[in-house]
């Protein structure tokens, strides 16, 4: 059976009476294998990290595929802002090993460095350092061909040509697997304050140096602008403002908003909803335990089911999409 040739191959872990199966590869030659055999056998597959970060309906697949195993930072450079991690690591613990050179990624994910990426979510700096995927350097993935593609370099590189590993980013794994990472690091900032402002004043707050607007929708509307720097400059920007206090949010149902830029608040302001998260300038909002994915469309929103959905969480995928799924896995592997 196609299970125990698997488990000669990496390790293999079940979930029991479910019979869930999870591989996972601890080197480019066992990740390699692992999809050839899949392929061979006919077989789908899901790339996981963590396995807690998960977006849309839930995936039912005859293997599902672990980075967990695949770990550790390769190579770094302050001096030419880099550093080359394997996917399996886990984005919080990369912050931790940059932070001691005083480097940083403007961003935070509770997963792994291969879900930051897969994912390419925004965050509170967003409006100045863009999406993850606008870091990504480069990167070395497996393909649903079991082909290893080395795209990208270590350093940024202006071209026409088509950035796979850019591609790949927000494709939720369907396209491949990836193995490596170059990200592009900066300095860390001295300090970080968030700023409560008026919803009119949002540019006065870009133009004095925020790297970010967020606006919450709680109880009532709440926005902040996020300022970072040296400790004199923050200084001067705490003397302006006053310090907001960030509402967590949560939520079983969390459902993405997508829409034109710089319209994120307007355009989810009459949802209802436990909170809304807008990050100004991305074109996204998070949206925590709205509407039904299935009525949001209805009323003409663009959307993606994150958590608690259970059927149509994704939108039909683009043109580009499937072209590159046909060049990338053909046989349509990774689901």
């Amino acid at each position: 059976m196609w299970i125990d040739q698997l488990e000669k191959i990496a390790p293999v872990r079940s979930s029991g009476e479910s019979r869930l199966f999870v591989v996972e590869p601890r080197s480019e030659e066992e990740f390699r294998n692992v999809v050839n055999l899949i392929r061979s056998n006919g077989l789908k597959a899901h790339v996981i990290g963590t396995g807690e970060n998960g977006i849309g309906e839930p995936v039912t697949a005859d293997v599902y595929i672990s980075t967990r195993r695949y770990v550790g930072i390769s190579e770094s450079s302050d001096s030419d802002l880099y550093v080359k991690v394997k996917s399996g690591t886990v984005f919080l613990d990369l912050l931790k090993n940059l932070e001691r050179n005083g480097m940083w990624i403007p961003f935070w994910h509770e997963g792994t460095v291969g879900g930051f990426a897969s994912i390419n979510r925004p965050f509170h700096y967003s409006l100045f350092h863009g999406y993850p995927r606008d870091w990504l350097l480069g990167a070395r993935i497996v393909t649903g061909l079991g082909e290893v593609i080395n795209s990208g370099s270590r350093t940024p590189k202006f071209s026409s040509g088509y950035k796979i590993w850019k591609a790949m980013s927000g494709a939720l794994g369907k396209l491949g697997i990836y193995l490596e990472h170059i990200i592009r690091v900066i300095p860390k900032p001295e300090e970080i304050f968030v700023a409560e402002i008026a919803s009119e004043k949002v540019n006065d707050a870009i133009m004095k140096g925020a790297s970010g607007i967020t606006v919450f929708m709680v109880e009532k509307e709440l926005w902040t602008a996020w300022f970072m720097g040296h400790s004199r400059f923050i200084r001067k920007v705490s003397e302006e403002y006053r310090q907001a206090e960030i509402p967590q949010c949560e939520g079983e149902r969390i459902t993405s908003v997508i829409n034109s830029r710089g319209e994120e608040a307007e355009s989810v302001r009459r949802l209802k909803a436990k909170c809304i998260v807008s990050f100004y300038g991305t074109g996204y909002s998070r949206v925590y335990n709205g509407d039904e994915v299935s009525e949001l469309r209805k009323q003409g929103f663009k959307v993606i089911g994150e958590k608690g959905c259970r059927a149509e969480c994704i939108p039909q995928p683009s043109q580009s999409f499937l072209l590159l799924k046909r060049a990338l896995d053909p046989e349509g592997i990774f689901l």
